[in-house]
């Protein structure tokens, strides 16, 4: 009986160090996890923005259909990534889901007004994901 009450003790000693050393291990885990996903996220969102802005240079240059093609992958993108948003964010991404149908259509048609209306999407976009930035116009110093 002393020999058996001797393993217990070894394994229930052993069973506190692993706990000691993985509880604190389980938890930094955790929150990389979640910095890990919060900077997907900004990343995915950041990229978005990207495609708007070559959707807008497209259609700048013509371009139409490239400009469609574009804006279609930023629907899709945004669509799948509404339910994460919160707030202004949420708002401001479900008005630009609201005008795809209609954006589509001015794209598919090589409508000119098309630039117009994908640069009031870019600006939409842009103060809602960087609050601040539109604050402060920027300056060119004069040579």
């Amino acid at each position: 009986m002393d020999r058996k009450r001797m393993i217990a003790i070894a394994v229930g000693i052993a069973l506190v160090a692993f706990l000691v050393g993985f509880l604190p291990q389980w938890s930094r885990a955790s929150a990389l996890r979640d910095r890990l996903d919060t900077a997907q996220h900004q990343l995915r969102m950041a990229r978005v923005e990207g495609q708007i802005g070559a959707a807008l240079t497209e259609s700048l240059r013509s371009n139409y259909e490239r400009a469609r093609q574009l804006m279609t992958e930023v629907y899709a993108t945004l669509e799948t990534a509404a339910p994460s948003l919160e707030g202004t964010q949420r708002r401001e991404v479900d008005a630009i889901l609201a005008q795809r149908d209609e954006m589509v259509t001015l794209l598919a048609r090589a409508a000119p007004e098309s630039s117009q209306r994908v640069m009031l999407i870019y600006t939409r976009y842009h103060n809602a994901f960087h609050p601040g930035a539109a604050a402060a116009p920027a300056t060119t110093a004069v040579p």
